[in-house]
């Protein structure tokens, strides 16, 4: 396959964060979901959807992000993910200025979004440790972070009755607090790219 979500990047981040927009919008006009208590969960290339997403969509109240990808330049350079035979091909000033719009790195010192967490897993080489650091340098004032060290500790997260969303529900719940809130409670489903709405 010549093209794929990679070679295509611009296309596929821009395209999935309106589809998000586009989601938000139809449960608007359903009216039966609480539309000021939106969450999203997302892991890699879904965290960076995530971040895009929030910083264009005032709804979006808490992000619960799992190692974005970003800081293209070095992610491209670095990261497993990139076949090695295709890598000069996303290293080159046209490809990374065309997604850099929708870099991690510049949006989430912008993002308003009142709840944000960054989980980083310590052994992850789909996002280099470089580029690790300068997302987490970016987050916006109040976002918390947490240190995965290896990857049982985030397995638990995703499997099936994991507790994945735990963290999003409890920002949503007490989103009128000042700070976000650190303790987690029980429940969730699995995914590892998804949006949550509470029900009214």
């Amino acid at each position: 396959m010549k093209e794929w979500f990679v070679s295509e990047l611009q296309e596929a981040l821009a395209k999935s964060a309106h589809d998000v927009q586009m989601v938000l919008n139809y449960l608007a006009e359903r009216g039966d979901v609480d539309m000021n208590n939106v969450g999203i969960f997302g892991v890699g290339a879904g965290a960076t959807i995530a971040v895009a997403a929030a910083s264009v969509d005032s709804r979006i109240k808490a992000i619960d992000l799992v190692d974005p990808w970003g800081n293209w330049p070095v992610w491209m350079a670095k990261s497993n993910v990139i076949p090695e035979e295709e890598r000069s091909r996303y290293i080159k000033p046209d490809f990374l200025r065309g997604v850099s719009p929708f870099d991690p790195v510049s949006l989430l010192p912008r993002l308003t979004t009142p709840r944000v967490r960054l989980n980083q897993l310590a052994e992850n080489s789909s996002t280099p440790s470089d580029a690790s650091s300068k997302i987490e340098a970016a987050l916006p004032p109040g976002a918390q972070r947490r240190r995965l060290t290896d990857g049982a500790q985030f397995d638990p997260m995703v499997a099936a009755g994991g507790h994945n969303f735990d963290w999003l529900k409890l920002q949503l719940k007490f989103q009128d607090s000042k700070q976000p809130v650190s303790k987690t409670t029980r429940g969730g489903v699995s995914s590892d790219h998804q949006s949550g709405c509470r029900k009214k």
